[in-house]
């Protein structure tokens, strides 16, 4: 499993983004969202990530098709396009 799959590589990545963001003087609670937060907005992304990576499998599959046969990516954003025209994710 890639380290970008455990929700804790994500968590130090916010941490070091919010780090990152206030020492160019960026107020990183605007907004409304508190570090505190981060934990469960991880946990969402995840959960939502999952979600549509099931949802959208037989997409995923002919879209992996498609990129070891060495398509353009204009041709996999067309692919895209024609599968969820006139679905709402």
């Amino acid at each position: 499993m890639a380290a970008a799959a455990f929700p804790a590589v994500a968590a130090a990545f916010l941490a070091d983004a919010r780090r990152r963001q206030a020492s160019l003087g960026v107020d990183v609670e605007a907004g409304g969202w508190t570090s505190d937060e981060d934990e469960s907005r991880v946990r969402w992304a995840y959960a939502e990530a999952r979600r549509l990576i099931q949802r959208f499998s037989g997409l995923r599959a002919k879209l992996q098709e498609r990129m070891v046969t060495g398509v353009s990516a204009g041709e996999c954003a067309n692919l895209i396009e024609e599968q969820l025209r006139g679905s709402w994710i």
